[in-house]
């Protein structure tokens, strides 16, 4: 009988337990809207679960036999442990209950245990439980390490008490016999788990639980605590000595945080839930009275509280984790043996670099000696000992904001080696060191970047930035060649300070110069080289815009571009800096397709840079119709429909591919009749990539860009780039870029080989050509969702339109939350407007998708008109802003 079953089939007393709990558990949330603590409001549910228990176990014994009773009573006992049994419950926690017996009453404790088992479900507790005898319990413990951790958190509940102590001490003797073997195993579970749900403190949808910095690691420092003193909570533990004033105070004050946010987004679901994802976050933001201020949204003021708190949590964890998994005997003999000093300050062991007492001095007051210390464990790669770690912790604060030149020197010396730098920079960030050098990340750290794009804090992602370009070095293509190359100081001095702007009501990046020049005088650069940051700074947005918004092909755009850079070193710095930014968004943000297209960007820019660059443009057009003729029969070499499509293909087609494959090309639209169209594809180059090439024979005026989008997204291809081009004698190019397709597993829905999907999906293509069925859409698993999160930050939609780019075209660009059928609707509408999309690129900017296009009249003119272009404005606005 379950907790849904109606009242007539239920016990009176298991209705009226029912009742008596949901009205505690009632009483209790109104107390948590009044204000009580995160930790009171655990302890009176507890308190309430442990009242119905008592009553259920009472109930059940009342309804047996007086002699069974009384032998249960004495051979019996319930144990709370885990989150029960520490009476740390929120309000739809688990109830984790051991019922421990003694041999000789099997029968009678099973039979017990399955009427309780029943009577606590139908109260509508979530029943975690268990039946085991001393031994069993033990010999459990011993071997599972999640039911030991379980097992620490054990407190007598209701029963034989001599039986309870019992499993109690011979608990405590099994985890005194191998304190390290526990230690251990607690700290590989965690790592797993951490693993699993995140493996940072600064993920941006975390699982308060769960994530690193969560109250899963709160209950690692009571495990490893309880193993090697016995003692778990962390009042006994400030009593004791063990956890000093400043580190109980962070910790309380962490564990209040975390158990009051917990506890009311349990309440408010209505059942458990731990993931802090976007609209949550918001929600609690303002239920907690979070206000906001200029340049900050109440939501990035409750994000910073909870890093904050979980930094601090997981400070202590990574700690005491250290502390207590030591290293082996014969690693510590070989450190005191083969040990060596560092100018009498630093002793070198096998793993680690510890101060002398000469060393600790200088840590104690030298903001150039933590630089030092930090620079010495990376050159000599060796981990910091946590004692030293600890007393550079407690003495950054008072460091001087002031730089000497001996920490000037020391911090370039720093980032001239691209060995371990993130993690070094990692490391003098958590040691609160990083701050003295570069003061805006006081402001950057724990500060939300509230949007789905960005997965981590501004101070993560900086320093993530960094840790990015120095993997370059191990790439073999153009981004790893031109890293190695380039000045590593100004790089990594630029990723470092290159989103620190953020947090405030003005553009990040205009701030950003300001921050560049102060750190640059700070550090003492030259002249030249706070002017080259300065514009790195500003500039750090602008060739991901072009290359992912604009086309690239297009002199008119590279060439001011290159001359607004000025020299291939600065170019190559800002290459280089677009990828790092880009890679440290999070997992897969920089993608094949993008690199390559950023290395396009670069390679026409550097071109422009050098001299006569049209010149050489237009000898590559020449060189491969050289080598496309030399392939024709002699009677063909004077074919004049040849030669006038030749010249009319778009330069993005001409220069990418061998001769062979454009004279396939020609050929296949040479024999096309009136009207009629072909369609092809193959990979496009970056990795699950495909170009999908199509051909209309009298094909202008008749929607085929917009019918062809609708079918590949319908197929679930993310369309990332598209171009069209009106060759002689109305011929109709159009080219895709597409992400996938992959091919799927066998008995799926169409599966096959790659090669076969892509044939599919051209077929489809031809036949959208004049249809007037409107594609249909898939729907896609979490699509809801995930509009539903984007559209959170409120950004607005908008049609931004440039006339003065191209002298070509008009260049038009739609910001909106991306929605299945997007790009097919706006295409639609162009085409209704008797325009011709020439170029288009689809990219991601924060929450949303940007599409630009660029875009013509169908007798290639560039519309100009002011009423056309609000035409143009006011109907593509009404595609994403459609009426209700």
């Amino acid at each position: 009988m379950s907790a849904a079953s109606s009242g007539s089939r239920l016990r009176s007393e298991v209705l009226e337990v029912r009742q008596q709990l949901a009205e505690r558990r009632q009483e209790i949330r109104q107390q948590h809207e009044r204000g009580l603590t995160g930790v009171q409001v655990c302890a009176k549910l507890t308190a309430a679960v442990d009242a119905a228990l008592v009553r259920l176990f009472e109930s059940a014994l009342a309804d047996m036999p007086q002699g069974k009773a009384k032998r249960l009573r004495e051979n019996c006992v319930l144990v709370a442990h885990g989150g029960y049994g520490r009476r740390q419950m929120s309000p739809h926690s688990d109830v984790d209950l051991m019922f421990l017996y003694e041999p000789r009453v099997r029968t009678e404790a099973e039979r017990l245990a399955q009427r309780l088992t029943q009577d606590i479900f139908d109260v509508g507790l979530q029943l975690g439980q268990s039946l085991r005898t001393v031994d069993e319990a033990i010999n459990l413990a011993r071997n599972e390490p999640m039911i030991a951790t379980s097992l620490i958190e054990s407190r007598h509940l209701v029963g034989e008490q001599p039986l309870y102590e019992r499993f109690s001490t011979a608990f405590e003797r099994m985890i005194q016999r191998r304190p390290k073997a526990m230690c251990a195993a607690f700290v590989e579970a965690r790592r797993g788990e951490r693993q699993k749900y995140g493996e940072t403190v600064y993920l941006l949808e975390p699982n308060i639980k769960r994530s690193r910095g969560g109250l899963r690691d709160l209950h690692l420092l009571r495990w490893l605590w309880f193993v090697n003193t016995g003692v778990s909570d962390i009042d006994r533990l400030h009593m004791k000595g063990v956890l000093s004033k400043f580190d109980h105070r962070r910790l309380a004050s962490s564990r209040e945080f975390m158990l009051r946010v917990r506890n009311d987004s349990h309440f408010h679901a209505d059942k458990s839930r731990d993931a802090l994802d976007r609209g949550e976050q918001v929600r609690l933001a303002e239920k907690l009275g979070y206000r906001g201020r200029e340049g900050m949204l109440p939501v990035e003021q409750f994000m910073r509280d909870y890093f904050r708190h979980a930094g601090h949590i997981w400070f202590l964890a990574a700690r005491v984790t250290e502390l207590s998994c030591p290293r082996p005997a014969v690693t510590s003999v070989l450190g005191a043996v083969f040990g060596r000093s560092i100018e009498k300050d630093y002793r070198l062991n096998t793993h680690e670099i510890t101060a002398t007492a000469s060393g600790r001095s200088k840590l104690n007051t030298r903001l150039d000696e933590a630089l030092r210390l930090v620079d010495l464990a990376r050159l000599s790669d060796r981990r910091i000992s946590q004692d030293t770690w600890y007393l550079v912790y407690r003495a950054a604060p008072k460091y001087s904001s002031e730089l000497t030149d001996s920490a000037r020197e020391r911090f370039l010396e720093i980032l001239d080696n691209p060995t371990q730098l993130g993690p070094l920079l990692r490391r003098l960030h958590e040691l609160g060191v990083l701050e003295k050098v570069v003061p805006e990340f006081t402001h950057a750290r724990c500060l939300l970047q509230f949007n789905q794009y960005h997965k981590f804090t501004v101070d993560e992602h900086c320093i993530r930035a960094v840790e990015c370009a120095t993997q370059f070095a191990e790439r073999t293509d153009r981004l790893g060649a031109v890293y190695n190359r380039i000045p590593k100081r100004q790089l990594h001095l630029a990723l470092l300070l290159h989103d620190l702007g953020k947090g405030h009501e003005e553009d990040h990046s205009e701030l950003g110069v300001g921050i560049a020049e102060h750190n640059g005088q700070r550090l003492g650069l030259g002249e030249r080289d706070i002017d080259q940051l300065k514009f790195l700074i500003r500039r750090h947005l602008w060739m991901s815009h072009l290359a992912f918004r604009r086309d690239t092909t297009d002199p008119e755009l590279v060439t001011p571009f290159a001359e607004e850079v000025g020299s291939k070193e600065t170019l190559e710095l800002l290459y280089v800096l677009t990828c790092a930014d880009l890679a440290a968004v999070g997992p897969g943000v920089l993608n094949d397709w993008k690199v390559s297209m950023l290395t396009d960007l670069l390679r026409n820019a550097a071109e422009a840079l050098s001299p006569k660059p049209r010149l050489r443009v237009q000898d590559r057009r020449n060189a491969m119709r050289i080598a496309v003729w030399k392939l024709l029969n002699p009677a063909d070499r004077d074919d004049p429909w040849l030669k006038q499509q030749f010249n009319a293909l778009p330069e993005s087609l001409v220069t990418s591919r061998p001769p062979g494959q454009v004279l396939a090309l020609l050929r296949k639209f040479q024999a096309l009749g009136p009207g009629e169209a072909t369609a092809w594809g193959g990979p496009a180059g970056p990795p699950d990539t495909t170009e999908i090439i199509a051909g209309v024979n009298r094909g202008t005026a008749r929607g085929v860009f917009s019918s062809m989008a609708g079918v590949i997204s319908a197929a679930g291809l993310p369309i990332l780039e598209a171009e069209t081009c009106v060759l002689h004698d109305d011929l109709l190019l159009l080219r895709y870029i597409v992400s996938g397709p992959s091919a799927p597993l066998a008995g799926e829905p169409g599966a096959g080989s790659v090669e076969g999907r892509i044939a599919e999906l051209c077929e489809k293509l031809v036949a959208s050509i004049d249809s007037d069925r409107p594609p249909t859409f898939p729907r896609v698993w979490g699509a809801e969702q995930h509009a539903k999160q984007a559209a959170l930050t409120n950004l607005p939609n908008e049609v931004r339109i440039d006339s003065d780019l191209s002298d070509q075209c008009i260049i038009v660009e739609v910001f909106t939350v991306d929605r299945r059928g997007l790009l097919y609707d706006l295409a639609r509408a162009v085409h209704e407007m008797q325009l011709v999309i020439r170029f288009a690129k689809i990219a991601t900017s924060a929450d949303q998708v940007v599409d630009a296009f660029y875009v013509t009249e169908r007798d290639e003119s560039k519309p100009t008109d002011e009423a056309r272009l609000a035409e143009i404005h006011r109907r593509l606005m009404a595609v994403i802003e459609p009426e209700e």
